[in-house]
């Protein structure tokens, strides 16, 4: 499948939405669902944009792109497959002006009415082969991003100095960070969200990005390890044994509430029975960091072609991955086949699951 391919299927479902409610058309603003559409587009400038500098109008017979005059030749030359008409309008006008002069506005859905961004995030979260295979490629951009950084990582250095790397890493492999955190020694076992500080790394490290490319949101955890400790080694490995049980419920079922329950049995089997509480668990991928967070008896169901980011944690370890479901088991999209970093191999029910280990430095 092409870029444009997978385009013209999403064109497509939203116009027959279109038709269904009885409209004349429909825009996408959001970054998100931009990205959507357009199968990988950069509608932001800057990373905290949630309204992007381009907007999708697609109508019952076309489909546009409406840009400010800034951005018409980049987004032209370096973002936008061919099946857009586009249309410019001034940095300083309102872009619904523009979409007046094609279509009446007062028959247009916006992502604000909570049909259509249901409806939205529903088509967002269930991705095409052309999608997972884009994923792939980003998952394992990442991977060696933050695998590299974090052979850099010495003792001493401060956790800011190491976000530094990481960022840096994640930028050369053409990524977007969104997000860096970073737990030395002192932190680990402190905070569950530690935004790095000046304090020194210390004996034992992981660090968790969120980075992006083509629209598409990858999440992973990574960490290592200055001088043995048998405790916390034991403990990373039942947190290994956690994850990989939530990975294989996953596959086998088909809600996220039935995932949680299986969250807190693992927990539990493992002598962690309210760690769980402490921290949110992860859940749905795709164009945003967590298309859903997963929480107890939540009867959200799960199918294939949509992507998890699970994060158990027990105070001081925690392991992420970014995974797409698929027809015949869990796909590892954050994974480096060529990496050197130690895995172990986790059997549930048959089915291995090939998980990060603690790297020793």
């Amino acid at each position: 499948m092409t870029r444009e391919e997978d385009v013209a299927r999403k064109v497509e479902e939203v116009r027959n939405y279109i038709r269904e409610r009885n409209k004349k058309g429909a825009v996408l603003s959001l970054i998100e669902n931009f990205a959507w559409i357009t199968s990988g587009a950069r509608s932001y400038v800057a990373l905290t944009d949630s309204v992007g500098a381009a907007w999708a109008l697609i109508t019952t017979d076309e489909s546009y792109i409406l840009t400010k005059n800034i951005e018409t030749t980049r987004m032209k030359n370096e973002e936008l497959p061919s099946n857009f008409k586009i249309v410019e309008f001034d940095w300083f006008t309102d872009p619904k002006e523009s979409i007046k002069k094609i279509v009446d506005d007062q028959n247009i859905l916006y992502e604000e009415e909570p049909q259509f961004a249901n409806f939205l995030f529903n088509s967002r979260i269930k991705l095409s082969e052309y999608e997972i295979q884009r994923y792939a490629e980003v998952g394992e951009k990442s991977a060696i991003a933050l695998e590299k950084a974090m052979l850099e990582i010495k003792p001493e250095m401060t956790e800011i100095q190491v976000k530094g790397i990481i960022e840096n890493e994640v930028a050369a492999q053409g990524l977007d960070s969104l997000l860096v955190l970073v737990f030395g020694d002192e932190s680990r076992r402190k905070y569950r969200h530690n935004l790095p500080r000046e304090v020194k790394i210390g004996k034992r490290c992981f660090a968790s990005i969120c980075a992006k490319k083509y629209g598409l949101v990858i999440s992973s955890t990574r960490t290592v390890e200055f001088g043995k400790d048998s405790q916390f080694e034991s403990q990373y490995f039942k947190n290994m044994e956690v994850e990989a049980g939530i990975l294989d419920a996953t596959y086998r079922m088909s809600s996220l509430g039935q995932v949680f329950f299986e969250i807190e049995k693992g927990y539990a089997s493992h002598g962690y029975p309210d760690e769980w509480k402490l921290h949110h668990q992860g859940g749905i991928a795709g164009y945003k960091t967590r298309e859903l967070v997963a929480i107890p008896h939540m009867p959200f169901e799960i199918t294939d072609g949509m992507a998890f980011a699970w994060n158990p944690t027990i105070t001081g370890t925690k392991l992420e991955d970014t995974y797409v479901k698929l027809e015949n088991g869990m796909k590892l999209l954050s994974f480096y086949p060529k990496s050197n970093w130690p895995y172990k191999e986790i059997n549930i029910n048959g089915r291995i699951y090939r998980r990060p280990d603690i790297l020793k430095l």
